[in-house]
This record gives C-alpha cells, sequence and structure tokens, in this order.
C-alpha cells in the first residue's frame, strides 16, 4: 500500500511538473492565437502587472504564516522534549529511590540473617560449655561446665607444680610463671578434646563477626566477652601465646576480648605466664 501511494504522488508530481513545461511552451502561441500577434501582447501583459505584485505579495505573506508555524511547531516540539526529559528525570528520580529502599532493605535482610547465625553459634558454643564434664572429686555430682573449665585451669597452671627444697628459698615469680607455663603445655594434651573444640568454636564466633557486613562489630564481640568467666579468659590467654592458637589470638586482640583479663593467676602475672609459654614454644 505504502508502495502504491507514494509510486501514485511520484506520478502526479511528474504531471504536474510536466503541465508547468508545456504551458510555459505553448504560452506564446496562445498569446499570438489570443491577439493576432506578439505587439498587442505586450499592453496586454503589462496590464496584470499589479496582480503579479499582489501575488508576489501574498506569497511573501504566506512565506511569514509558514515560517511562524514551523517556528510555532518547534518551540512546541522542544516543550514536549523538555516534558519527555523532565518525564525521565523523575523517572529516574523515582528508580534510584526504590534501589535505594531496595538496598536498605537488603541490608536489613543481611543483618538478620547475620543475627540470627550469630546467636545461634553463640548458643551452641555455650551449649558446648555445659556440656563438658569432668570426673568427680569428692564422690559427689561432676563437675561441669564453666566450673569444669576452671578444674581444668587449675590442674594446667596451678602453683603445685612447682618444684621446692626443704630449708631452699622461695622460688622467684619468674620460676612459678616458667614451671606453670611448662605444666600447661605438658599437661594441655590431656585436656585436648574439651579445650581444642571450646578454641575452635570460640574462633569461629569471632570470624563471623570479623567476616560480616555490621556496622557495630563490637557490640556483638562484647555480647561474648560478657558471657566469659575469669578462668575462661585466662585459658583463653594462655592458648593464644602457643603457636597453635596464633589465628584466634589476632580475633582476640582485635577484639579486646581480654580487656578484663585477671592479672594474677594463682599468684603469677598471667602476662608473664603467658610470656613464658611463648618462649618454650619457641625454644628462645
Amino acid at each position: 500500500m505504502q508502495e502504491d501511494s507514494a509510486t501514485s504522488v511520484g506520478w502526479g508530481t511528474g504531471l504536474a511538473f510536466a503541465a508547468v513545461i508545456g504551458g510555459w511552451f505553448i504560452s506564446p502561441n496562445l498569446l499570438r492565437w489570443w491577439h493576432g500577434d506578439f505587439q498587442s501582447a505586450g499592453p496586454f501583459g503589462d496590464s496584470y502587472g499589479a496582480l503579479t505584485s499582489l501575488f508576489t505579495g501574498l506569497a511573501f505573506v504566506g512565506l511569514i504564516v509558514t515560517l511562524r508555524q514551523q517556528k510555532r511547531q518547534i518551540e512546541m516540539q522542544r516543550e514536549d522534549l523538555k516534558l519527555q526529559r523532565q518525564e525521565m528525570q523523575a523517572s529516574r528520580e523515582e528508580l534510584a529511590g526504590q534501589k535505594a529502599q531496595m538496598e536498605l532493605q537488603n541490608q536489613s535482610l543481611r543483618q538478620q540473617m547475620f543475627e540470627k547465625t550469630f546467636f545461634n553459634l553463640l548458643s551452641v558454643f555455650n551449649q558446648y560449655i555445659n556440656d563438658i564434664v569432668g570426673p568427680s572429686r569428692d564422690g559427689k555430682t561432676p563437675r561441669s561446665g564453666r566450673d569444669q573449665l576452671a578444674d581444668i585451669l587449675y590442674l594446667l597452671a596451678a602453683t603445685h607444680g612447682w618444684v621446692m627444697v626443704m630449708g631452699g628459698p622461695e622460688p622467684t615469680d619468674e620460676e612459678k610463671a616458667s614451671s606453670s607455663a611448662r605444666q600447661f603445655l605438658e599437661g594441655y594434651g590431656e585436656h585436648a578434646d574439651d579445650l581444642n573444640s571450646y578454641f575452635r568454636l570460640l574462633y569461629n564466633v569471632l570470624k563471623l563477626v570479623d567476616q560480616s557486613a555490621a556496622t557495630e562489630k563490637k557490640v556483638y564481640t562484647n555480647i561474648l566477652r560478657a558471657q566469659l568467666s575469669d578462668s575462661e579468659l585466662q585459658l583463653i590467654a594462655l592458648n593464644c601465646a602457643r603457636s597453635q592458637g596464633k589465628k584466634l589470638k589476632a580475633l582476640v586482640d582485635e577484639y579486646q576480648i581480654l580487656k578484663h583479663l585477671p592479672e594474677h593467676l594463682n599468684g603469677v602475672s598471667t602476662e608473664v605466664v603467658c610470656e613464658e609459654i611463648a618462649k618454650l614454644e619457641t625454644g628462645a
């Protein structure tokens, strides 16, 4: 259909052009036929001079009107483009707002998922502590949970490991610390099953917080720290002094888990005992 219409327009234009050219060629003959000769046709043509000027003026006015209409059309097109740009800008702003809202929702969802995982893992950690059970010493109820951890600490680093000669001088603090450190390393294997799992769980809780996108990570590590007993803090400090406890020590230091570490372990400086453990581990 479009091709037929284009063909019709082309033929019409061609015919109009041919009619104008043909009229231009035959106009002298028509004038001569009408007036008999070209001399009398001249005044006849001059009589239409004013009319020619009129038509020329009208054509000029028509051109001005056409230009004004085109100008209005261009202004309307510009206004339409302006409105389209404003609509596009509004759409972009709306999309940006929706994107920001979705990001906030995603952050909230990630935060909820993290907190759920954190508190579940913390619950597993505390449940594991409660399940630690040691032998009864007095024939009564066996020690368990944090009481058993305190007993393990006593067995591994207590002052009963000191060697004193009858009538000899009392050991110095450094000798006591060295003795406690040696006893801790030598006796660790006896309680390795309980302690290794304890430290691994603690490490995973801290690692979860450290690798999360939470903005206030120390809020969660402070919750963990608040649940640790003094005996646990000392066991953690002694373990971090071992070569196997380097990964845990990095996170413990980062989040100040040992902020409230008791200064003394059975009358000996806890810090000095840790230093002695590190020396024995490295052979220094």
